[in-house]
């Protein structure tokens, strides 16, 4: 035997295929011809799937994606402990709980949670040194 024929993981189990019925293969290519015989209004339609911001700065959209990163359960356990510069030298120690396009909600000590704009805070800084 041949070592390019030997399986390189086994499962203890039946094998398994996915086959589609010959009846929904002819009917998914019939409605295709008819659906492209039929004109459609032209609508302008973005190439992207996400919306460009253009209210906020580059900064602050950066800022904004580290916080969404950070408000995950693993990365809130992992990434400790957390120190968000704030606007007005304010410095919270703590994880960050929730994050809408806007606000940001800090969860601080044991049960304290503060809330401020997103585009508020200036830097994040995790073990010393600034997250990038």
């Amino acid at each position: 035997m041949n070592s390019f024929n030997d399986p390189l993981l086994y499962i203890k189990g039946p094998p398994v295929f996915h086959l589609y019925p010959i009846r929904s293969i002819i009917q998914m290519e019939t409605e295709m011809e008819v659906t492209m015989d039929v004109p459609k209004e032209v609508q302008d339609e973005s190439t992207s799937i996400y919306e460009i911001r253009t209210s906020m700065s580059k900064k602050t959209l950066a800022i904004l994606e580290k916080l969404t990163f950070l408000a995950k359960p693993f990365q809130r356990r992992a990434y400790r402990p957390l120190v968000f510069h704030v606007a007005g030298g304010v410095y919270l120690q703590g994880e960050v709980e929730k994050v809408d396009d806007e606000f940001v909600t800090f969860l601080v000590g044991s049960d304290e949670t503060i809330t401020y704009p997103v585009d508020q805070v200036e830097k994040i800084v995790w073990r010393g040194t600034e997250m990038k």
